[in-house]
C-alpha cells in the first residue's frame, strides 16, 4: 500500500510495508526494517553553528560562528546505533575492520582510560569495551570505517541511502534550533536531565577528570534515549558516545562548506582522520557542546566513541 504523508511542508512518499511510520508529540519518524535505526526526519532550515569567542568551555579550533542552511529534509538517526544493532550487521556481513596503526605500529584492540592514561588494550573491542553494556547501549570501539561500512550495509538492505552525517548536519541536528551551547540552553547544571557526560557519578569513579555539576546517574554508557530528547525528537546528541562525522579533519574551517555536505577533501585531498562530535560519558563541559570536535584516525576506535547514521528522506 502506498501512503503519502504531509510533513513539515514536504510530502515525502514511503512505498511498501517493511517502511514503518510514526508520529509522536508531531515529530515524524520512520524505520526500514525491523533492526533499523529509527529515524527522525530533520526539518529544512538555518542555524548558527560554531562557538562564540567567550562560550564556555570554547576550544582552540573551533569553527567560528557562522550561519549553516539546510535547504531540504533529511533523516537522522533518532539514537546512536545500539550494540544490538551493530551485532546484526556483523553477523549478516561477516565484516572485518581495517587496521589502524599509529607511527607505523599496529593499534590492536581499542583505545581505553584507565584513571590515569590512555592506551590500546588487546582484548578490547565492539564487543568489550571494558566496561559493562546493555545491548540497548550505544556500540563503541568502532571505527568510522565501521560505520562507513554500516550506513553502506543498511543501503544494500533497505534501498535508501545510508550515510555517516557530515558534521554540519551533525550540529545542525543536535542545535534543533537552538544557539546556546547545548540544546536544552546555556546551564551545565541542567545537563544531566538531557545527557550522559562526565557528571558526579562519573567523577567518583575518576576523580581526576573535570565533570558537570549535576548527577546523571550513570558511570559508563547507557541506554540510549534515556534522557530527553531535543525540539527534534534525538536523543544522546551530547553524551553518551561521541559520535563519527563523516568529515575530514580540517585545522582551519574559514572556507568549510556550511550547507550540511561533508567536507572530504583536505590539503594533501587525503582523509586520514575524521571529526567526530559530541561528546561522551567521559566528557566534561569543554568536550560535551553542540560546537566542540576532536580529530581521530579514520580506522581509530575508542571504548566512548560510536556513531549514529544519516539517510535521504525518500527512498529512491
Amino acid at each position: 500500500m502506498m501512503k503519502a504523508f504531509t510533513i513539515l511542508h514536504v510530502s515525502i512518499l514511503f512505498l511498501g510495508y517493511q517502511t514503518i511510520i510514526a508520529q509522536n508529540d508531531s515529530i515524524p519518524t520512520f524505520k526500514d526494517c525491523k533492526n533499523c535505526p529509527e529515524m527522525v526526519i530533520v526539518p529544512a532550515g538555518s542555524v548558527y553553528i560554531g562557538s562564540y569567542e567567550d562560550e564556555i568551555g570554547r576550544k582552540r579550533g573551533e569553527r567560528d560562528r557562522v550561519k549553516a542552511t539546510i535547504s531540504e529534509p533529511f533523516a537522522m538517526a533518532k539514537n546512536e546505533v545500539t550494540l544490538a544493532q551493530y551485532r546484526v550487521f556483523m553477523e549478516e556481513t561477516k565484516y572485518k575492520s581495517n587496521q589502524a596503526y599509529y607511527k607505523g605500529e599496529p593499534l590492536i584492540g581499542c583505545n581505553y582510560y584507565d584513571g590515569k592514561s590512555y592506551g590500546y588494550v588487546a582484548e578490547h573491542n565492539w564487543k568489550n569495551p571494558g566496561y559493562p553494556q546493555r545491548e540497548t547501549d550505544p556500540v563503541v570501539c568502532v571505527s568510522w570505517t565501521d560505520a562507513n561500512a554500516y550506513a553502506q550495509w543498511l543501503s544494500k538492505k533497505t534501498g535508501r541511502v545510508y550515510r555517516v552525517p557530515s558534521a554540519v548536519e551533525f550540529e545542525y541536528a543536535s542545535r534543533a534550533g537552538s544557539s546556546t551551547p547545548w540544546y536544552w540552553g546555556t546551564d551545565p547544571a541542567e545537563a544531566c536531565g538531557y545527557a550522559n557526560v562526565g557528571d558526579r557519578a562519573f567523577a567518583n569513579k575518576f576523580p581526576t577528570r573535570a565533570s558537570f555539576p549535576c548527577t546523571d546517574g550513570y558511570v559508563f554508557t547507557t541506554r540510549v534515549g534515556r534522557f530527553k530528547p531535543n525540539k527534534f525528537g534525538l536523543y544522546d546528541m551530547v553524551g553518551n558516545a561521541w559520535e563519527w562525522t563523516s568529515d575530514c579533519f580540517q585545522n582551519d574551517l574559514s572556507n568549510a562548506p556550511v550547507d550540511g555536505t561533508a567536507w572530504t577533501e583536505n590539503e594533501n585531498n587525503e582523509c586520514d582522520a575524521r571529526t567526530p562530535k559530541g561528546g561522551s560519558w567521559i566528557s566534561g563541559i569543554s568536550w560535551a557542546r553542540a560546537a566542540v570536535r576532536s580529530r581521530d584516525g579514520a580506522n581509530y576506535k575508542s571504548f566512548m566513541l560510536g556513531f549514529r547514521v544519516a539517510a535521504k528522506a525518500e527512498k529512491n
